[in-house]
């Protein structure tokens, strides 16, 4: 990376910071561009290079995180059960992360898109985010073959659909979750819901016993 695209991504750190600080301590209607561009101390045309929009760039703070996190199949091995091939190791981690940043995710759920592409097909419409990229969904696709070839996942449903369902139902969970009032939404109360739901995913998801015809 030269000294221009270093400063490049100094500078889209830098933003995201202040949203976030921003983000977490406003209203969405009450965080104004002018107030992120002063902070950071550039004009709005720069900040448009970087974010189309401010709803925008509280997308990319969801997706930056999920980038960083997204690096358990590259760390872990396949074990011998399904729910390895789907679940990463830390999903503990994640759900903590869903947890302590519930009023971030409540503004992206109601100001944004970005849940409901998850049930987009092929790439995103133009100028749109995805919350699942390709590159995002790819090594759980590799481990789902994977568990597929060695017979712990039914091969009779393609990879590409068990990581779809997997990946509709987790973001279901969550949107129940941040629609919840807030008495309501505790932190058990998600994680007991994540667990029901990946249990019944795996029943669905276990290979088909093989039956032989007995002739009469």
């Amino acid at each position: 990376m030269n000294l221009r695209e270093r400063k490049k991504q100094q500078t889209r750190m830098r933003l995201l910071e202040i949203a976030e600080q921003l983000f977490s301590d406003l209203p969405y209607e009450e965080v104004m561009i002018d107030e992120i561009v002063a902070r950071a101390d550039i004009s709005q045309k720069t900040f448009f290079n970087y974010f189309p929009s401010k709803a925008y760039l509280l997308e990319e703070l969801l997706l930056n995180w999920l980038r960083e996190v997204n690096v358990w199949s590259h760390e872990s091995e396949l074990e011998l059960n399904l729910k390895s091939a789907i679940v990463p190791p830390n999903i503990d981690e994640i759900q903590d992360w869903i947890v302590r940043h519930r009023r971030l995710l409540q503004m992206i759920m109601y100001h944004t898109d970005l849940f409901s592409s998850v049930y987009f097909s092929g790439s995103a419409p133009a100028g749109k985010n995805v919350l699942f990229p390709p590159s995002y969904r790819k090594p759980r696709m590799e481990r789902v073959q994977k568990a597929q070839s060695m017979g712990i996942i039914r091969s009779d449903i393609a990879a590409e659909l068990v990581c779809d369902m997997y990946d509709w139902l987790r973001v279901d969970v969550v949107q129940r979750w941040l629609a919840l009032p807030d008495e309501q939404a505790t932190a058990e109360g998600y994680k007991k819901s994540y667990d029901q739901v990946v249990e019944v995913l795996c029943r669905g998801f276990e290979p088909q016993p093989v039956t032989v015809a007995v002739d009469a």
